[in-house]
């Protein structure tokens, strides 16, 4: 039985991830912050991954088949950020010197381990072209961004230099039901779901005319297994190939709820403390041909699906 390790697995991935891999037969390992789970009792004591010592014992111990580093410090881009030494600090130490721990310890004591990094489609800054790939040019313009640029860096870096199989997703927006409030699309539909039940009056939002490539978090997480067993290590974008306006999401959440969006739906731009100019549009033929992912949700079910489990969880 393969051992699988989810670093980051309260997040939305990090749940779908680990419900995927117990389902197949994998022994799995979990943690987050002051937070352990596994499927089968393997190893109970928090793991503080921004301490080598700790990770070094880790890896040594355990020697895991597979490892998922998830874990990510970011904000939305309704965040009002109040200290940019704080962002910068935190975004390193998670984005990328606690990578480089599980990098390192990878090397020196478990060669057989596959690590996979989630990288972000910002890496891109603001895109010249249409539809990026794997080889369009990175101009990271954010911090958030540039960390996990350099997460991306030091994943071929290892690559190259020490042979460790260390794999990079770059990831376009994902969305589902377990998705934090703070980001855009769980706080559409939470608001909805509030107006509907009479709970709320409006929607405010910074910006409806914005383009995403909106994927679901379930056909990810696939993507991430897949990716690792493949047989090598490479850099793959993860996305739909496909972009709508949030305009198009709010209008598929709102009607199915049997409400007019435009009664309730307000735009204030001051509520954004980040844009970008260009269009996140992943071209992601390369995982299609080389391992054959396709996303199986388009944004109206995504939408529906949201919805339902938001009414269930009011109910």
């Amino acid at each position: 039985m393969k051992i699988a390790v989810i670093i980051g697995v309260n997040g939305q991935d990090g749940r779908f991830l680990y419900n995927f891999l117990k389902n197949d037969n994998y022994s799995v390992i979990g943690f987050d912050i002051n937070y352990v789970i596994s499927t089968k009792n393997e190893w109970e004591e928090i793991l503080s991954i921004t301490s080598f010592n700790e990770v070094e014992q880790f890896i040594k111990t355990v020697k895991p088949d597979e490892l998922y580093y998830l874990a990510a410090y970011h904000h939305s881009s309704e965040d009002v950020i109040a200290n940019e030494i704080e962002l910068v600090n935190k975004s390193y130490e998670i984005n990328v010197f606690s990578y480089v721990n599980f990098l390192e310890a990878i090397r020196l004591y478990s060669k057989k381990t596959r690590i996979f990094y989630a990288a972000s489609c910002h890496i891109f800054g603001d895109p010249d072209n249409p539809k990026q790939n794997e080889y369009t040019e990175n101009k990271p313009q954010s911090i958030y961004s540039i960390t996990k640029y350099s997460g991306l860096k030091l994943s071929e870096y290892y690559r190259n230099n020490f042979s460790v199989f260390a794999s990079v997703g770059i990831l376009y927006n994902h969305e589902s039901h377990l998705r934090s409030e703070k980001f855009v699309s769980r706080k559409i539909v939470k608001t909805a779901v509030e107006i509907k039940n009479n709970k709320k009056d409006e929607l405010i939002i910074g910006k409806m005319d914005m383009e995403i490539d909106w994927g679901y978090a379930g056909d990810f997480v696939i993507a991430f297994v897949q990716i690792l067993n493949y047989h090598t290590p490479e850099n793959f974008i993860i996305a739909t190939g496909r972009t709508h306006k949030l305009k198009d999401f709010i209008k598929y959440v709102f009607d199915y709820l049997d409400l007019d969006w435009r009664k309730y739906v307000k735009q204030d731009a001051t509520l954004l403390t980040r844009t970008t100019n260009g269009i996140y549009c992943g071209d992601y033929n390369k995982l299609l041909e080389v391992i054959g992912w396709n996303p199986t949700m388009d944004l109206k079910s995504l939408a529906h699906l949201m919805v339902d489990k938001e009414l269930q969880n009011k109910g």
